[in-house]
């Protein structure tokens, strides 16, 4: 039974909103729309039911999410109390001081803060909406299911009717066909393949922890090989090796594993296209007809270094890299290098705040991956999704020297995971333990004894010596 306290007087009473079951009420709500949100987002809902785009659903979810989460802010602050927070906060603050001295204030604010907004929600609502590690199994099963659908779709479709969604141009008069998201989906096939890694990471270390996981694994290993060789993304299979690569290192069957790979690639080869062999042995064969476009992309890295000079130190202005290209580059798309793109954007200033702000990310992830080694009590969901993480940190990295990504939600969904991980990290037992050594008997005193009485009329016999139990004799037996 719940006992009613009133404030004294003058003392004003709290807000209703203040109560704890109303706030935790509000918060698992903001939670279940932050779910609905993601499935949204990356099945791309609106475009698939006219209605839900019509309503501008994404829009309502996200303002009543943050809405609720506004309300409800118990213990915000100290959620956000991070340098990676702060580092976020300086780039927003940044993208709006330098607006006089950019190229297109006007594109900055039509167009590049709401791309920005759009993605930074990923931080902050698994920063703010994931407080335990059952709400984080549900957002990363609902994240992981999502990007699966994402390949598994338009792969049904290339078996089932013969979609390709994307072709690229290998010099010539020739084109090569390479399989691209599905009609509702806006990915292109560099895109699908980058989704395909990411399912691959996490799957890998997420689902292997039970027997139905390992099979659901295997199972869609072969699907996601399968579907990111039909993307012919040059990219994406370097993306693939290095993903290889630093499991392989982690792992503690390195022979196996090796073993795995190379017959993977033994009979993955035989089975590709001559147009698809021809583009992937553009990597590193310049005798192919595909060797053009892969030194067009070396060239365009560089046209678009130049454009970034142009203004060096502010840029052109947040989401402008296409505009920039298009008015002083060779083509009007936006750069296929990350750091060519904040450079275009947000100048060399941006360029080395946003460089701090992955380290930041970089360093969160391996010093939680350190604690949780070391600790022997350390929760296993921590411990894999710390290593997906390093794991995928290491890939989008490598990644982004063939993609831009400064306004795509991989980089802020990855410092907000990094942030409850590490919140979660600090309030284990363990973690208290750490930092709170105990005292040491000496130090604390002899135990205070409470000596029995005899209840109310019962008198107290003489203490008896208990005799030394023979051997082979229980302490049962004794009674």
């Amino acid at each position: 039974m719940t006992t009613a306290t009133f404030p004294r007087s003058g003392t004003s009473a709290p807000p209703l909103v203040g109560h704890p079951a109303d706030s935790s009420f509000m918060q698992e709500l903001a939670f279940k729309l932050y779910l609905f949100f993601m499935v949204s987002w990356f099945l791309h809902l609106p475009a698939r039911l006219p209605a839900l785009g019509a309503l501008r659903v994404d829009l309502l979810v996200v303002v009543a999410t943050a809405g609720l989460i506004f309300v409800s802010a118990a213990g915000s602050n100290q959620r956000l109390d991070t340098r990676i927070n702060r580092l976020l906060l300086a780039l927003f603050a940044y993208s709006i001081v330098t607006l006089p001295f950019v190229e297109w204030p006007g594109s900055v604010i039509r167009h590049g803060i709401p791309e920005l907004t759009k993605a930074v929600v990923f931080y902050y609502f698994t920063a703010l909406l994931v407080t335990s590690e059952q709400k984080l199994s549900r957002v990363l099963f609902v994240f992981v299911a999502c990007q699966a659908f994402r390949v598994l779709e338009p792969l049904y479709l290339h078996l089932t009717t013969g979609y390709w969604g994307s072709a690229a141009h290998m010099g010539g008069a020739d084109f090569l066909y390479r399989l691209g998201g599905a009609p509702s989906d806006i990915v292109n096939p560099n895109g699908l393949a980058a989704v395909v890694v990411t399912v691959l990471t996490f799957a890998h270390y997420l689902w292997t922890g039970t027997s139905l996981g390992r099979v659901a694994y295997l199972g869609l290993l072969p699907l996601l090989l399968y579907a990111l060789t039909l993307t012919g993304s040059r990219s994406g299979l370097v993306a693939l090796a290095a993903t290889f690569i630093v499991i392989w290192f982690q792992s503690r069957r390195k022979g196996l594993l090796a073993l795995v790979g190379v017959a993977v690639v033994m009979l993955a080869i035989p089975r590709l296209s001559a147009d698809l062999q021809d583009r992937y042995l553009s990597i590193v064969d310049q005798n192919t007809k595909n060797a053009t476009t892969a030194q067009a992309r070396v060239d365009g890295i560089k046209a678009d270094f130049g454009v970034a000079m142009r203004r060096p130190l502010f840029g052109h202005g947040l989401g402008t890299s296409r505009e920039a290209n298009g008015n002083f580059g060779r083509r009007a798309r936006v750069s296929h290098n990350l750091f060519t793109e904040v450079a275009q954007e947000l100048g060399f200033v941006g360029l080395t705040l946003f460089t701090v702000l992955l380290l930041s990310i970089g360093r969160s992830v391996r010093a939680a991956l350190r604690t949780l080694r070391s600790s022997s009590t350390a929760n296993p969901l921590l411990v894999r999704l710390c290593c997906a993480l390093q794991v995928w940190f290491v890939v989008n990295i490598l990644s982004s020297m063939f993609t831009y990504g400064l306004s795509s939600y991989d980089w802020y969904f990855m410092a907000g995971l990094a942030n409850v991980m590490t919140l979660l990290l600090a309030a284990t037992p363990a973690a208290t333990d750490a930092r709170e050594p105990e005292a040491s008997p000496a130090a604390a005193g002899p135990p205070h004894v409470q000596p029995i009485t005899p209840p109310h009329g019962v008198r107290a016999r003489r203490a008896q010596p208990v005799r030394p139990a023979s051997r082979g004799v229980s302490a049962r037996s004794m009674r």
